[in-house]
């Protein structure tokens, strides 16, 4: 009989953010090949959304994988109290699972508020094992409060944690110093995102540079658009630039693009989907970061398993993924940085293989090394427990 794993996250795609915590979902169903899983996915609502969409806890089928939606009820004016109500949703909606379902063999968290905590107590009043994945970028959006604090701390005590790269264990010991955590990297898709063959060696006319990120001012596409601003200046050597994907920044970076006269080389595409994602990584011949900060960064991983080289910030994820002879990495926040090495790939001063690109993801981060990895994880966690 296979082992049964109940996945607790507060980020997972949904109709109205279907890229939320679009990885989370790419473990589970991965984890599904394996286990018998079982994902407990928290959406919270505005009242008005809930009015007119009365949604309730409902059950779906993703192929091998069962997920169940609680949406909470977030009311107006009592912003001070949504984060309890978080919490709240989250016990009791475990607490349903537990009480219809039985008690799984182990209960795996992402982000340590509201799940972590959530699982570390749920360990505690049923004896269930259970293991935090953290991902959040900056860790600090936990700190805030007090009481935020105090959670985060017993949270880190209690249950051990998975980091999905070294400056975010950095971070996580720099606040608890005890915490039992390691270092484990998202899952990267290297059977979906492969190399298109028969462009591999194509000459172009103009380089093409792409980015594709929630269009927020954490992925810093303001410095971007600067950079492309300062290489024609610096340049007489033709190159365009793709922009994908869509957020919060996307009217000001839209405006500051016609501001900088980019519009003639520089397009925003819009929210893509997975297939979409892939086409452009394989149509474009360098595949650019540029946050601020960033825990992991999964779609430089994506890129580099289709064999593109990557030019990415020294911001803490970027560090972990693009090891040398992938790509280049530069100072976050720096637009002549950025120019100079966009500038290097223009004149064609940095050749990379694509092939060892590729193996250097498949070798770190595929399904099978995702898949070996987490096995010998929950197998310790098991055997310490019996």
């Amino acid at each position: 009989m296979r082992r049964r794993i109940l996945i607790l996250a507060n980020w997972y795609p949904n109709a109205v953010s279907p890229v939320s915590g679009v990885f989370i979902r790419d473990q589970a169903r991965l984890l599904a090949e394996r286990f018998d899983v079982t994902v407990l996915a928290l959406h919270s609502v505005g009242l008005r959304s809930f009015i007119r969409d009365r949604p309730l806890a409902s059950i779906e089928y993703d192929g091998n994988l069962t997920v169940h939606r609680v949406h909470v009820l977030l009311p107006p004016y009592l912003s001070y109290l949504h984060f309890l109500i978080v919490i709240y949703a989250a016990w009791r909606g475990l607490h349903q699972y537990i009480h219809h379902h039985g008690r799984p063999d182990l209960i795996h968290a992402h982000v340590v508020l509201p799940c972590g905590w959530i699982a570390s107590h749920a360990s505690r009043t049923w004896g269930i094992p259970a293991i935090l994945t953290e991902h959040t970028s900056p860790f600090t959006v936990h700190l805030y409060s007090p009481l935020q604090r105090w959670l985060v701390r017993e949270t880190l005590k209690r249950i051990p944690v998975l980091a999905v790269s070294p400056a975010l264990r950095q971070r996580i010991l720099e606040f608890v110093p005890a915490t039992n955590v390691r270092v484990l990297g998202n899952v990267i898709r290297t059977h979906f995102f492969t190399p298109d063959k028969g462009s591999l060696d194509q000459e172009r006319r103009r380089k093409r540079f792409l980015t594709i990120a929630l269009l927020s001012d954490q992925k810093g596409i303001v410095y971007l658009l600067q950079a492309a601003s300062l290489l024609r200046t610096k340049v007489d050597s033709p190159f365009e630039i793709v922009i994908g994907g869509d957020g919060p920044e996307r009217p000001r970076l839209e405006h500051l693009a016609r501001a900088l006269k980019l519009t003639d080389i520089c397009r925003f595409v819009g929210l893509l989907d997975a297939t979409q994602v892939r086409d452009w990584m394989r149509w474009c011949d360098v595949f650019i970061l540029p946050s601020i900060h960033e825990t992991f960064g999964i779609v430089l991983g994506e890129a580099m398993a289709c064999g593109k080289p990557v030019i990415a910030t020294r911001c803490g994820g970027p560090e972990f993924i693009v090891d040398e002879g992938c790509g280049m990495l530069v100072p976050a926040a720096d637009a002549h940085a950025l120019a100079d090495a966009m500038e290097q790939f223009l004149l064609s001063r940095v050749q990379y293989d694509p092939v060892l690109i590729r193996e250097s993801v498949c070798r770190r981060f595929s399904e099978e090394a995702f898949l070996r990895n987490i096995e010998m994880i929950y197998n310790e966690i098991w055997s310490a427990n019996e």
